[in-house]
């Protein structure tokens, strides 16, 4: 009698340990449904069922077989995977959504930004640039969106500080803010800036992370080595692994920065580049912490410093249940507030005569980080032939630079020609810099290279 009661006793304990560990692989789908659905349905303003058919298709099986259920009066959403991984999302005006984790961090109310148009240079109007040439550039939108496979969402073209160009696919527009993807990290870089300017940071002091107090190898990491992504942290950016760290950071943990912060030492720091989307996240949660100690609240000062001077209204930077952006990810914007910041970055920081950027900014994030084989500068990727590989945009010159995210979002910063070029969409099935690049290629190639003043002769 008692080896029966040890067998079923141990029997219910394996079985308590699989539920377990079944429930918490199955957060991962539940919380990406849960998330997508509810930033797309109260912060973009789509329709849900255009929601559900467009989004999950192509990502996984265990997405495929997700389940979720809108509360629109709540604005939340809640999903699982057959009743295992029951997970909420829920949204807050100014803050976008959060997958909840606990208790959710309260924030406070953010005042509105203002936002300002950009200013016309469409064919239809009597200011046309008269490098640019308008035809071309709609043949090219033309040709683009044909292309049903590519998933093009958005193009906007930007010379002079001018719209040039501009389209959308049916279900989107101007007004629609879409996610970031990995150019939230070059928002991220972006804030870290404009904190370098105020003199709250010097880039090569080690970063105040309070897990590294007490260890002095981890404690030497610098603000510059996170920019660079050569921390040296150990960190799987294994996607299609529901055990990685980027699936615990993004879908089941409260504290995406944590993560990181955890995280031990594969390198020494500032030998070594690794993409790693736990190094952001750390980053962000490292400036915010820095910001709370000088009084200075983190969302508030991304208003003010960055996105009300350009007029950029759309932008939120939604948090994690600890109350950080997370930086690696979740940011939306529209496609013509996303060209504003490529604007700026494209004016080396400054905007209508303010400096919101510290002079030589720009140079800064799209030199070229040691190990990186040219690809990547600080939190930017680069337009830069390597050894053996040649650049992602062969028909760009190699100083274009751009923010780049998952499926194909990306904002080309391109010097020669004052000009910046915005692509939002949803690549699934091909290379997305292939569908997207050839056509900012073409577009750009429709403007004349701007003249340097040395040159011009009267």
């Amino acid at each position: 009698m008692a080896r029966t009661t040890v067998l079923g006793t141990l029997l219910l304990g394996v079985l308590a340990a699989a539920v377990f560990y079944a429930d918490r692989l199955a957060r991962v789908p539940a919380a990406y449904m849960a998330k997508a659905l509810c930033s797309e349905v109260f912060l973009a303003a789509r329709n849900p069922i255009a929601v559900a058919e467009q989004e999950f298709d192509g990502i996984s099986p265990a997405i495929d077989r997700a389940s979720a259920s809108i509360d629109a009066d709540a604005r939340r959403v809640t999903a699982s995977l057959f009743g295992l991984g029951r997970t909420r999302a829920s949204f807050r005006d100014g803050y976008g959504c959060t997958i909840e984790r606990g208790k959710i961090v309260g924030l406070p109310a953010l005042a509105p930004v203002g936002g300002h148009p950009w200013p016309q240079s469409l064919p239809d109007t009597l200011t046309q640039l008269r490098r640019v040439d308008y035809p071309e550039i709609d043949a090219a939108l033309d040709h683009a969106f044909a292309d049903k496979s590519a998933g093009h969402r958005a193009f906007v073209a930007i010379v002079d500080g001018r719209v040039v160009g501009e389209r959308y696919a049916p279900g989107f527009s101007a007004a629609t803010p879409m996610l970031s993807w990995s150019m939230a990290k070059s928002v991220t870089a972006s804030l870290v800036g404009a904190a370098v300017l105020d003199g709250y940071i010097d880039l090569d002091v080690a970063a105040p992370v309070p897990e590294w107090q007490d260890d002095p190898k981890r404690g030497a990491i610098t603000w510059n080595d996170l920019l660079r992504m050569q921390s040296g942290l150990a960190f799987n950016e294994d996607y299609g692994d529901p055990n990685s760290d980027v699936s615990e950071m993004l879908f089941r943990a409260r504290d995406a920065g944590a993560v990181a912060a955890k995280k031990r030492l594969a390198a020494e720091p500032g030998t070594v580049w690794s993409y790693s989307s736990g190094t952001t996240n750390l980053l962000m949660r490292t400036l915010r912490q820095a910001l709370a100690k000088r009084g200075v609240e983190l969302q508030a000062y991304a208003r003010e410093k960055i996105f009300a001077p350009i007029g950029a209204a759309s932008f939120i930077l939604e948090p994690d249940s600890s109350g950080t952006p997370v930086g690696s990810s979740y940011i939306y914007a529209t496609a013509r507030d996303w060209a504003k910041l490529g604007e700026l970055y494209r004016n080396d920081g400054a905007w209508n005569g303010a400096r919101l950027l510290p002079e030589g900014w720009s140079q800064y994030v799209s030199t070229p980080t040691k190990g990186s084989d040219g690809e990547y500068g600080a939190h930017f990727w680069l337009n830069r032939d390597g050894e053996g590989r040649r650049r992602y945009v062969p028909e760009l010159s190699e100083n274009v630079y751009f923010m780049a995210g998952h499926e194909g979002q990306y904002v080309f910063i391109i010097p020669d020609k004052n000009t910046v070029i915005v692509r939002l969409g949803m690549t699934r099935g091909r290379v997305p810099i292939e569908a997207a690049g050839p056509v900012a290629a073409e577009i750009a190639g429709a403007v004349d290279d701007i003249v340097p003043a040395e040159e011009m002769v009267e």
